[in-house]
């Protein structure tokens, strides 16, 4: 068997998760006998086990994982060994610049913005490092209501709705705080010395703010697996815009006639093996709000009886028990055949 593929654990022996139980692992020796049957070698490394000095991974197929640990101080310590293997020639599944997206809603919506795919666009967001930036902007004069959303976090935390004046400047102020005891320091030495100087902002956590889409009722969690495209209606929050997080999800909610081939037409745009897309739809129009391509939430995939698949130009309900392991192994293979 000379076709090989490595993959990554963390630190807890894990890689993704499922929805089995608290802070399950996709099942590794599944993992292994399905790309076995397949004529693949599944090689299993800790991130620390990637010795660059004794070994070469140029050419390399590398199946790895993100983190969703609390300040991200494991995820970034991920990205510095992909970021090397990227370096050196490996072939990342996905490619590097989709792990930066996860957790990281700045880099996300700049993707957004230079991806050649024309159905995402309508969505626009404007990143912003400190709270001084964001005042230059237009903004704060504008009649709009936006939606602001932290640089990382999940099932809503943080996201808050722009709808007054008020809201505009208190918000973000808010969101972007970071005073510490640093600066403190420096306003003390400007005090005594009388030297003029530029301070640092104390507001230096970074943000998104985009346009809000009026009127919704909720969103459509589209998760996508080569030919099989798994779909949950969630409904808003009570007296709320937000849908992650709310609980209400509907698996036998009607779709938007439309909505798979929108989804199938993002999916294939962004050759990726798996992919969740966040979709509001309106009046004939689907909008893209947010997207992942690794550590899918499998909630949507290992809790439906059925998958959409498009069969002679027509979406059909396909009833089938869900198996993780199974649609991640097929769908790494097909990624690395196509390319």
């Amino acid at each position: 068997m000379d076709k090989r593929i490595f993959l990554l654990l963390d630190y807890r022996n894990q890689f993704y998760f499922s929805t089995r139980h608290r802070g399950a692992s996709v099942d590794v020796e599944k993992l292994k006998k399905y790309f076995k049957n397949n004529g693949y070698e599944l090689i299993v490394k800790h991130f620390f086990e990637i010795d660059f000095r004794s070994d070469n991974y140029k050419g390399e197929w590398i199946l790895y994982q993100s983190s969703e640990d609390p300040g991200l101080f494991y995820k970034d310590y991920i990205e510095d060994v992909l970021m090397t293997l990227h370096f050196q020639g490996a072939r990342l599944i996905p490619d590097f610049r989709y792990f930066r997206a996860h957790h990281n809603k700045v880099y996300m919506e700049l993707l957004r913005d230079v991806l050649p795919i024309s159905e995402i666009k309508n969505i626009q967001s404007k990143g912003f490092g400190t709270y001084e930036e964001y005042t230059r902007g237009n903004i704060l004069r504008s009649s709009d209501p936006y939606v602001l959303k932290p640089g990382s976090g999940t099932r809503s935390s943080g996201v808050k709705l722009l709808a007054t004046s008020e809201d505009k400047k208190k918000y973000p102020h808010n969101l972007s705080r970071t005073l510490t005891f640093d600066n403190l320091k420096l306003l003390i030495s400007k005090l005594i010395t009388g030297k003029p100087f530029t301070p640092i902002s104390t507001n230096r956590r970074k943000f998104i703010v985009q346009n809000f889409i009026v009127g919704l009722e909720g969103d459509f969690r589209i998760l996508t697996y080569g030919e099989k495209y798994y779909a949950v209606f969630r409904g808003n929050r009570d007296n709320d815009f937000r849908a992650s997080g709310s609980g209400k999800l509907n698996f036998e909610a009607e779709l938007p006639e439309g909505l798979l081939n929108y989804a199938k037409a993002v999916y294939t745009q962004f050759n990726v093996p798996f992919m969740s897309l966040d979709i509001g739809y309106k009046n004939g129009v689907f909008y893209l709000f947010e997207f992942q391509c690794l550590c899918l939430g499998q909630y949507t995939l290992e809790k439906s009886k059925f998958y959409y698949k498009q069969i002679n130009d027509e979406w059909k309900r396909v009833l089938e028990t869900p198996d993780l392991e199974r649609e991640i192994v097929t769908t790494v293979l097909s990624h690395i055949e196509n390319k």
